[in-house]
């Protein structure tokens, strides 16, 4: 099962991609909330949302329904 990462944090006019440890050698795709628009890609990954603002909530809300 693949790994995914979504990074909700910043405005979406401004995101902010934080630069996470590990992440050179993170193999999944890393999305942020800005860039978002489904949880269909991330169907049957492991996912986890990074943030903790309204589009984080939402979207963690979302792929809930279709990821781990």
């Amino acid at each position: 099962m693949t790994a995914a990462a979504v990074a909700a944090s910043g405005a979406f006019g401004r995101p902010c991609r934080p630069t996470l440890p590990g992440s050179d050698d993170f193999t999944g795709p890393v999305a942020h909330a800005a860039d978002y628009r489904s949880p269909v890609p991330f169907a049957g990954r492991r996912v986890v949302v990074v943030g903790a603002g309204n589009p984080a909530v939402q979207i963690a809300a979302q792929l809930a329904q279709v990821t781990r």
